[in-house]
């Protein structure tokens, strides 16, 4: 699987182990085996200390059809002040800089999801935290960026992360991509203010999509990008145009 090696081995007892598949426990051998640590108080997250304060992390999650694995690398320099929370708890998915999200459920699967775990670590093993907060960064621009293709043949321009267009009487419309100071959750605001003052607002709106993950925008499919898309146009957006 991974070529790694002089990394500590975490193996619980069966009897304090929750119940979970025979595929999932096989995973999680194999895991065991290529020198992975498994977190002692959150069963299936497992972690490999990285470069300069960073950790190659895989999640597993156990399904009725087969086993969710989520993997990538992620900064523990907010880990700053409990030294012991990796090994303790392991990094949590949104906590997890750069990730993505594959599914086992037979051995064509799993020998996949091996080939596409190792080239990953491999291509980006040697990555400091700055680095790795680098590439979430362009991972970001490109998903922002298909905002982009969409609004401005509408004519809207963007600056930042807000995209606008003139209407009348001195008023704009915009529609700005709030990102959460505390994850990678993003707010859609649609707001019609003054030309000269963002802040002189004189309606505004919050695109809701509940069921879009929008949290997980790093493993969003093309597909469910789009339909935000048009889904953020049609409601909120060519109404007000």
């Amino acid at each position: 699987m991974i070529p790694i090696n002089e990394i500590g081995v975490n193996n619980d007892s069966a009897n304090t182990y929750p119940a979970r598949s025979s595929r999932y426990m096989r995973y999680r051998d194999k895991l065991l085996e290529n020198r992975f640590t498994e977190a002692d108080r959150r069963a299936g997250h497992f972690y490999l200390e990285g470069a300069e304060k960073t950790a190659f992390v895989i999640n597993l999650y156990d399904d009725e059809y087969g086993v969710t694995v989520l993997y990538g690398f992620a900064s523990t320099a907010y880990m700053v002040g409990d030294e012991d929370w990796l090994t303790h708890y392991g990094s949590d998915d949104t906590s997890c800089q750069v990730r993505n999200i594959l599914f086992i459920s037979d051995e064509n699967s799993e020998i996949l999801a091996d080939e596409n775990i190792s080239m990953f670590y491999i291509q980006y093993k040697d990555y400091p935290k700055d680095e790795i907060l680098k590439l979430k960064k362009e991972r970001q621009k490109v998903f922002l960026d298909h905002f982009s293709h969409a609004l401005k043949p509408l004519g809207f321009k963007k600056k930042n992360t807000k995209w606008t267009k003139d209407l009348h009487n001195g008023t704009a419309l915009s529609f700005e991509a709030q990102k959460s100071a505390f994850s990678d959750q993003y707010y859609f605001n649609v707001v019609v203010h003054k030309v000269s003052d963002f802040y002189a607002q004189q309606s505004f709106e919050r695109v809701v999509m509940y069921e879009s993950d929008i949290y997980n925008w790093q493993l969003m499919p093309e597909e469910q990008i789009a339909n935000l898309i048009q889904y953020s146009l049609t409601k909120y957006i060519i109404p007000k145009i």
